[in-house]
Parts: structure tokens; C-alpha cells; sequence
């Protein structure tokens, strides 16, 4: 199954797209109370603002999890992880008290932790397909440095 970003599984993008939208026409709504030297600036500046603002969230929005028979793939931006079920040592969920919970898959050979956070579409779905292909657990967290100290805690001492 795969699993992405999409404006329904994380509401909060329809504030960010509302931007994109936003920073020219603002440009647009300044550019004839301004002079044309001034008015073009403020048009050339919100339009490119615009433009890098997408093209640094655009490999963000495109990040995806596809889990299969036999692993799960999560593509980043600019990498993929390949985590095959059985070399998967711990994956969870956090609950963290101050802001919104999260997966995560840890490899003890690698000493990588991956966390997701809670935007992904059929998100229950993942977290069965996880319980019941890894070993899974649910952790209460102040915060989410507490998952990298437990899962050193635990697993530090029995690494060789």
C-alpha cells in the first residue's frame, strides 16, 4: 500500500497552498499603488518568493511510504530507505504530550530510526500493517528525543 501527503491526510496544507496562491496576488494588489520601478520589485520579489517556497517544499510533498510483502519503502527527499521486515528491530507509535504523534521504524543494524509524522494518508493502516509485521510498541513521550534515548538505552548495550 502506499501512503502520501495529501491535503486531506494533513489539512494544514491548505494554509500553505493558500500562500503560494497569496504571495502574488499580494504582489499583484501592491503593483498599482506603487510606482513602476517599485510595483515591478514587489511583483518580481513575492513571484519569486513564491517560487522558492514551492521548490523547497515540493520534495517534501512528494515523499511517499510503500510497504509491501516483504519491506517498507520510504522515499525522502533525495533517498529511499529499505527496511525489509525482518531486519526491522522496533517500530512504534508516539504519543508525545506537547505536539502531534508519530511512527517510527528502527533498524538496529544501521542504527536508523525513521519517524513519520501523523500526515500520511490511512495512517491506521500502516500502523496494523507495522504490528503485524514488526514488533510494535506505543510509547507516552515528553518529547521526541525520549524515543532515541530508549531505543539506546535498550539496544545500545546488546550491540556487538
Amino acid at each position: 500500500m502506499t501512503h502520501t501527503i495529501t491535503w486531506r491526510s494533513n489539512p494544514r496544507l491548505l494554509l500553505f497552498y493558500f500562500l503560494l496562491a497569496a504571495l502574488p496576488l499580494g504582489g499583484l494588489a501592491f503593483y498599482p499603488h506603487l510606482s513602476q520601478v517599485m510595483g515591478g520589485i514587489v511583483l518580481a520579489a513575492s513571484f519569486f518568493i513564491d517560487y522558492r517556497l514551492f521548490r523547497f517544499a515540493r520534495p517534501y510533498l512528494k515523499t511517499k511510504i510503500v510497504t509491501g510483502e516483504t519491506d517498507a519503502v520510504i522515499h525522502l527527499p533525495n533517498q529511499e530507505e529499505i527496511f525489509p521486515w525482518t531486519e526491522i528491530t522496533l517500530s512504534g507509535k508516539c504519543l508525545l504530550e506537547r505536539g502531534r504523534p508519530f511512527i517510527f521504524l528502527y533498524h538496529r543494524g544501521k542504527d536508523r530510526v525513521i519517524t513519520i509524522p501523523y500526515e500520511y494518508t490511512d495512517m491506521p493502516g500502516l500502523e496494523k500493517t507495522l504490528s503485524e509485521k514488526t514488533p510494535y510498541e506505543v510509547f507516552q513521550l515528553s518529547s521526541a528525543m525520549d524515543l532515541r534515548q530508549i531505543l539506546h538505552d535498550r539496544y545500545a548495550s546488546d550491540k556487538t
